[in-house]
């Protein structure tokens, strides 16, 4: 017997994987704050790099913000801590940090390093976290005001969590069903919150975690160092 295959044609309301994929890559960069828009000049000096971090990545950021984002997990809560620099303070400079180095990847074609982009969340939570610390004069947490990113595979209210996969944009693992649909929230939010942190972004992994460790690129390695790993192991030991 004889089987045929039909093959569904993409339009409005049925639009194919790729439209619906670049959908999402518009709509996180429409997530950049209009300041931190990079210009088409910048872009195209960025293609003409052999290497993005160092200089070219420094001379994107102001002093403050280089100065805040070279400083490691430790010192950088204790700068918070003492009132050296303000939740909002540090929250911006790694914001601003991460969506340079999205624009700047995204535009060469290495990849899109920011699955998610939750600036304005994070932003509202710092404020929070910089009232408190002025009217109780104490820190709400050891992670208080730490900006921390973290890989797609954990869930963050009102955010999709797809892990590479086209199927789960705008779904909860593939279910459509709307109590789950960016309200599910994972343990690990949930404990670093509790501790004072500022989930701030999600960066991106291989296509459903089939390699356990993933290694971003250097540009992004360097300045959007706050993972999960990163920022607690000290901290933790």
């Amino acid at each position: 017997m004889e089987v045929t295959y039909t093959q569904e044609v993409p339009n409005a309301t049925n639009p194919s994987w790729q439209e619906i994929s670049q959908a999402k890559v518009d709509k996180t960069l429409d997530k950049i704050l209009l300041g931190w828009r990079l210009s088409t000049e910048v872009l195209a000096a960025a293609r003409q790099q052999r290497i993005l971090n160092g200089s070219f990545f420094d001379r994107l950021l102001t002093d403050k913000e280089r100065q805040i984002t070279k400083l490691g997990s430790l010192d950088l809560v204790e700068k918070i801590a003492f009132g050296g620099y303000s939740a909002t303070e540090v929250t911006r400079a790694y914001a601003k940090a991460a969506a340079v180095a999205h624009q700047i990847e995204s535009d060469i074609g290495m990849n899109n390093c920011l699955h998610e982009i939750i600036f304005e969340q994070a932003l509202s939570r710092a404020t929070e976290l910089d009232d408190y610390f002025i009217k109780y004069k104490k820190t709400i947490g050891p992670l208080h005001g730490l900006p921390v990113s973290l890989k797609d595979q954990s869930h963050v209210k009102d955010t999709d969590t797809t892990m590479g996969y086209v199927g789960w944009i705008g779904t909860c693992e593939g279910s459509k069903d709307p109590t789950k649909v960016h309200k599910v929230k994972s343990q690990v939010m949930k404990e670093l919150l509790s501790l004072g942190a500022v989930l701030y972004c999600k960066t991106s992994l291989l296509q459903t975690l089939l390699v356990g460790i993933t290694q971003m690129k250097e540009s992004l390695e360097l300045h959007l160092s706050m993972n999960v790993d990163v920022c607690l192991q000290p901290l933790l030991r």
